[in-house]
């Protein structure tokens, strides 16, 4: 994948997360639904971080971070 694309969706990720934080605080939505979104969210946020800090400009394979 090419940089870009993974920060992308690092930013995304990122964004829902802080967004369904705000609004669960503010009141808007229930703890079952920000529960919901984060746990969807915060693993698609940390994995891309890890994707963009170790992607290559170039198109080609992911490289591999770990277990």
């Amino acid at each position: 994948m090419k940089r870009t694309t993974v920060a992308r969706i690092f930013w995304l990720g990122a964004v829902i997360c802080v967004i369904a934080s705000v609004l669960y605080f503010m009141g808007l939505i229930p703890l079952p639904i920000c529960a919901a979104l984060l746990i969807v969210a915060f693993p698609v946020t940390i994995l891309s971080l890890f994707f963009c800090w170790m992607a290559g400009e170039s198109g080609g394979d992911i490289p591999f971070i770990g277990y």
